[in-house]
């Protein structure tokens, strides 16, 4: 009896042990979330009559098309929301050239829930969520990044000397120097580190942005030239160009997955941050588009409220799945909504209970109805930090059905009228109330958020040095690297954190110091000018403090002691002779005790 017990107590460990084992093992699919940049719908599949895309006509034809999806007004906060599931006030990170770019460390992005479930992540272009330790990629959860820094090439933190072609950037946060034009890069490397995952049989969940289309204006002359001689104006055939390039790079991305046999087992999301850049399409003052562009018929571009602004492409394909390849789905979707539905597609839970402002499109995918979205509504909003509530200033657009509420001001119904020609908010008052009553649930909920700076945080014993720009200064940055050759712009602190009490070096420079420049130094770009710097100022804790310099000098460093706490960091860099004072537009602060 003791026998016949035994044996069938290793017969059911053996049941639970296998079942245990493959269910660690079940194979999940590969992820890979492509996010262009100010691209608007400018693909030749979606009716763009300039453009020859045929990788990417091809991924819409292969995906269920989502033509009711909706991203933020602006870089940042698309970015955050496709990592947290999240509005970008809850963030923090809601515009970067005011001094919102850092995403809050306690959020559990998309990238640390996957990792925690096997997966090896990667992000490989634009993160624009924050530049230093613990805001960077690799800091959120991702195993490997080759990222650029700030929000694109020529921005403040970026670094300096890259011009989209042979540049350095930041691999795993180390400078690195790269071969080749930035989307060959980006895409290079995404390629390199699928077939590293294949090679080691691990799935993984890729976040590849490519920094075009956002300005500077540079491709390669073969892919811009062609549309000079179709008589484009130079700015945008190089933004078609930039496109063109992209889509070649699509199409090397897909064949590789073909050639490594894993097409099928990979869910490709493929969407762009915001609506079509100005030099792409110029609008007039009402945001109608003129005839040099496209649009989709919609009103607006980047940056706007109106459709032309957030109501953009979203491709889904999966093989794998059985998902309903070649179909249009217009059920209200939004980049908040990727992070819980790519969860649902792969059968992954996290670890903590997660408040997503988003809601999974699953059903959608199978041609089903999206559950709890009948009633929906989303609030979309262009912020400006000093003064949040003046709606004369900032933009918003809520969105509930058909209905677009826009600005405090217009109504439109976008099935009759998806252009938003008429206003008809004086004939629907039941509407307006309710419309404005979900703006108002929205501002109130996320008005304690918003404005809690997430800061920099200084005096860590395992990060001993982080490097500050003015793109981060409080309210008014200057984020332009030609702000500092021009000494304009800028002024306010920095929100920080001392960790540890103990002696701190605080160096103050005009440029990166890597570069060796002086303060007086003139540097190539267009007006740069002359500084005779000769004193700098320094605020922090209360206190503070002064020196003076030479115009030759690149730096000046103040050793202070510190006790542990908040605070804001100011900074001032005059010239007596010019009468000119800036802050110091670059700020080590390194830890030694």
């Amino acid at each position: 009896m003791k026998k016949y017990y035994f044996i069938t107590y290793v017969i059911l460990f053996s049941v639970v042990l296998n079942r245990s084992f493959l269910a660690q093992n079940k194979k999940r699919p590969n992820v890979i979330v492509i996010m262009t940049d100010d691209m608007g719908n400018n693909i030749a599949g979606l009716g763009n009559p300039w453009l020859k895309t045929p990788s990417m006509d091809k991924l819409k034809n292969e995906s269920v098309y989502l033509t009711n999806f909706h991203q933020n007004l602006m870089c940042t906060p698309s970015r955050a929301g496709i990592l947290t599931g999240k509005y970008a006030l809850r963030t923090g990170a809601w515009r970067t050239s005011v001094g919102r770019s850092n995403m809050r460390t306690e959020e559990i992005t998309i990238a640390e829930t996957f990792k925690e479930n096997g997966y090896k992540t990667g992000s490989f272009g634009k993160w624009h969520l924050g530049d230093t330790w613990p805001y960077r990629s690799i800091d959120q959860g991702f195993d490997e990044s080759v990222n650029l820094k700030c929000g694109g090439i020529s921005q403040i933190s970026d670094y300096w000397g890259n011009d989209y072609f042979d540049d350095t950037y930041y691999h795993n946060g180390i400078p690195q120097k790269y071969k080749g034009f930035c989307t060959n890069v980006f895409f290079d490397q995404t390629i390199r580190f699928i077939r590293e995952c294949k090679k080691s049989n691990d799935p993984f969940m890729i976040y590849l942005a490519p920094n075009v289309t956002h300005l500077p204006r540079i491709v390669g002359e073969e892919y811009s030239k062609p549309f000079i001689d179709k008589g484009h104006k130079k700015n945008q055939a190089i933004y078609y160009g930039m496109i063109t390039n992209l889509d070649e790079n699509f199409g090397k991305l897909m064949h590789s997955l073909t050639e490594l046999g894993i097409e099928d087992d990979t869910i490709i999301i493929f969407t762009t941050d915001d609506g079509t850049a100005g030099y792409a399409a110029q609008f007039n003052k009402e945001e109608r588009a003129l005839e040099n562009g496209f649009n989709l018929g919609q009103r607006g571009g980047k940056g706007s409220p109106y459709e032309g602004g957030h109501r953009l492409y979203s491709f889904v394909k999966w093989s794998g799945g059985k998902i309903l390849a070649g179909q249009e789905i217009d059920q209200l979707t939004s980049v908040l909504d990727i992070y819980p539905t790519l969860l649902d597609l792969c059968d992954i839970k996290t670890k903590k209970k997660i408040d997503y402002d988003g809601i999974s499109f699953k059903n959608a995918l199978y041609g089903k109805e999206i559950p709890n979205n009948k009633n929906r509504s989303l609030v979309l909003t262009k912020l400006t930090p000093d003064k949040p509530d003046d709606f004369k200033r900032n933009k918003f657009c809520v969105i509930e059905g058909d209905w677009r509420w826009v600005n405090k001001k217009e109504l439109y119904n976008v099935k009759n009228d998806r252009s938003q020609k008429n206003n008809i908010a004086d004939k629907h008052p039941e509407i307006v109330e309710n419309l404005n009553k979900k703006l108002n649930e929205f501002l109130n909920k996320n008005a304690k958020d918003r404005e809690i700076p997430v800061r920099f945080i200084l005096g860590d014993k395992k990060h001993k040095s982080i490097d500050l720009t003015t793109q981060d200064l409080w309210n008014k940055s200057a984020f332009s690297q030609s702000h500092v050759r021009k000494l304009e712009k800028g002024s306010g602190p920095w929100k920080v954190t001392f960790k540890n009490s103990g002696k701190y070096l605080i160096t103050l420079s005009r440029y990166p110091l890597y570069t060796n420049l002086a303060f007086n130094a003139k540097t190539n770009g267009k007006n740069s000018k002359e500084f005779s710097a000769d004193q700098v100022k320094l605020k922090v804790m209360g206190r503070t403090y002064e020196k003076k310099i030479l115009p030759t000098d690149t730096q000046a460093t103040f050793e202070i002691e510190i006790n542990k706490g908040d605070s804001d960091l100011e900074t001032w860099v005059t010239a007596s002779k010019e009468n000119i004072t800036v802050p110091a537009y670059f700020v080590t602060i390194k830890y030694y005790k």
